[in-house]
């Protein structure tokens, strides 16, 4: 199986502003949205870079964004090709990783 790159990554941070100053002003990705006090989003091309306030999600029941909340503190989603699906969920199988959540994205850019 081939992946097709790494479309999504995670952070989390007790310090959002901090963070947005950081890599939207001084690094210069570019700016999505925000949730003030919860999270940031921003991208590079068409690769989407979420930070999320570590202590408001990690109590949440249901996160949005399909991460586990911490211990887990880190994030990504790699990409495949649809007809990868399959043989994907099978080697995930076989290697005894659970899949804790699946999303599928409608138009994800």
């Amino acid at each position: 199986m081939k992946f097709r790159k790494i479309i999504e990554t995670s952070i989390y941070s007790s310090g959002l502003e901090k963070m947005k100053e950081f890599y939207v002003d001084k690094l210069g990705l570019e700016f999505v949205s925000e949730q003030r006090g919860r999270h940031v989003f921003l991208k590079t091309d068409k690769n989407m870079h979420l930070i999320f306030y570590h202590t408001v999600t990690a109590i949440e029941d249901e996160t949005n964004h399909g991460a586990p909340t911490p211990p887990s503190m880190v994030h990504f989603a790699i990409e495949i090709e649809p007809e990868e699906y399959r043989k994907a969920k099978k080697l995930l199988e076989e290697n005894n990783i659970q899949i804790e959540k699946e999303i599928a994205w409608k138009n994800y850019f």
